[in-house]
């Protein structure tokens, strides 16, 4: 932003003479503080190297804009029948045809993503988990459990044309399962961590109900020469050889072998992953799972730079986070939903896309609650615009902060400033007062994407756009619908504990 802010001058108004530079900098102003004020950078001797243009100091910058996320809720955001037609749009892309493959969406040709009738791997472990985690009971979702556990065996298996390790491929065809043969982002490693998480959660949840012998057979059998050990042995075996190998983001643009999002999910995965070895008996692998992830652990905070939790070095403020800290939270105290990493990472992008987004101000100026997030700062994707999955992710985390009140009691006065500063709170709530407060900045997010998805029978597009506010790029994407099943959960989950809380104090 600095950058273009300096290349937008002329070069007619940054040809002053030394003798005529006006100082617009002080002692250790560099290049982009300079440019980010509208001024001139013009390196030179016994001369102002930050000096204003030709005609006097630059105009003060716009005031930013604010999106006020406070509000007061009035009910939940969408009914039970509106709740249960999004879960059908779901349904409707998973288990394509039985053959256990979710599909990105079902949608051949749009903008310049192109065809997205494919099952990558990330989508598929996030929705598939998204499914299990939102099911009234395991009856009703086992299988598609199952079809899902046999597509994976199958992709495990495949012979790889690209000369990489197919667990890492970004996606495959349907129903076939074979990879992607076109030119793409490779390899993707944040997909073998988070297809293990799921089908160890699937795994214990079997072993509750008393079906080992499907377990060992499919997930975990003991054998390498079977099934490569099972689907979940063979995934996390994977990651722990493998964590620090460079890979590809979330958004499969640019590559790194120290994103955040992919550390903090891989460890969450290696957790659950031990979780469930150990109750196959495996007490070896469970210990190796859990000493990579504290070798993961030791590179976490070194993402946080005081002030907000940022993705990668060369792509800092990424709503990639907002996902990560609800996908890999284990509930350990580790980037905990009210810390300070949390909450100024909130504030860091809530700032970011309010005065990014015409829609955002538009909205906010209308009286419509919440915000919209985006993917990442200048993104410029199909116009860089707000993403329903990212603010439904928002939203989520929101209804995990008013939970985390009730449980853990009143925050410290430096946590409770930045709940202020992050969602407009009043000043001294504590208890059910305050979740409420924060069950309400979390409706008004889904308030707001509700507004701009109603007019399309709740049908969600992958894209809101940036100036209008219509639906945009690839239609009724799967995982929008993944992350606003899991926030109706979570809103049901704080809804029914502040009613709990009511009930007590009647009492």
């Amino acid at each position: 932003m600095a950058t273009m802010a300096g290349l937008a001058l002329g070069k007619d108004t940054c040809d002053v003479q030394p003798s005529a530079r006006s100082d617009c900098g002080v002692l250790g102003t560099t290049q982009s503080d300079c440019e980010a004020k509208g001024c001139c950078w013009r390196p030179q001797d016994n001369a102002a190297w930050c000096f204003h243009p030709s005609g006097g100091p630059a105009p003060p910058p716009a005031p930013q804009a604010q999106c006020k996320l406070a509000y007061k809720s009035k009910g939940a955001p969408f009914s039970d029948a509106e709740q249960e037609k999004v879960r059908g749009y779901f349904l409707a892309n998973i288990d394509i045809g039985g053959s256990g493959a979710v599909v990105a969406a079902p949608d051949h040709n749009t903008g310049p993503g192109g065809d997205y009738y494919f099952h990558w791997e990330r989508d598929g472990a996030l929705s598939t988990h998204a499914l299990l985690a939102t099911a009234g009971k395991l009856d009703d979702v086992d299988n598609h459990l199952q079809h899902y556990v046999q597509w994976v065996l199958k992709v495990q298996n495949q012979q790889d044309p690209h000369n990489i390790d197919v667990r890492t491929e970004p996606k495959y065809t349907i129903p076939d399962g074979k990879p992607f043969l076109g030119a793409w982002c490779r390899p993707q490693t944040d997909g073998p961590g988070l297809r293990a998480k799921t089908l160890a959660e699937y795994g214990m949840k079997l072993l509750e109900a008393g079906r080992e012998d499907y377990v060992k057979q499919n997930l975990w059998t003991g054998d390498k020469n079977k099934n490569n050990g099972g689907a979940v042995y063979h995934d996390l075996d994977w990651v722990v050889n493998n964590w620090q190998q460079n890979g590809c983001d979330l958004w499969e643009e640019i590559q790194s072998n120290d994103f955040f999002w992919g550390r903090y999910t891989m460890r969450s995965s290696l957790e659950i992953g031990a979780q469930f070895a150990e109750k196959m008996g495996d007490k070896a692998s469970a210990d190796r799972y859990r000493g990579v992830k504290s070798d993961i652990e030791k590179t976490l905070m070194g993402h946080y730079d005081g002030g907000f939790v940022f993705e990668s070095q060369s792509r800092k403020k990424d709503s990639a986070v907002i996902e990560a800290f609800n996908v890999g939270d284990l509930d350990d105290g580790l980037f905990p939903a009210l810390g300070k990493e949390v909450l100024g990472t909130v504030i860091t992008l809530n700032e970011l896309f309010c005065n990014s987004y015409d829609i955002n101000r538009k909205d906010s100026a209308a009286g419509v609650p919440g915000i919209l997030y985006g993917r990442y700062e200048n993104d410029n994707y199909d116009g860089g615009n707000p993403w329903v999955l990212l603010s439904a992710s928002l939203a989520q985390l929101i209804y995990r902060q008013a939970g985390a009140v009730l449980s853990a009691g009143p925050p410290s006065a430096e946590i409770y400033g930045l709940l202020q500063k992050a969602y407009g709170i009043e000043a001294n709530l504590s208890g059910k007062e305050l979740a409420e407060a924060l069950l309400g900045a979390a409706d008004g997010v889904m308030l707001r994407i509700k507004k701009h998805v109603q007019d399309d029978d709740l049908h969600m597009q992958e894209q809101i756009n940036r100036d209008t506010g219509t639906q945009t790029s690839a239609k009724d994407l799967t995982w929008n619908y993944a992350n606003m099943v899991k926030a109706f959960k979570a809103r049901k989950a704080v809804a029914t504990a502040i009613f709990a809380k009511e009930k007590l104090v009647i009492v």
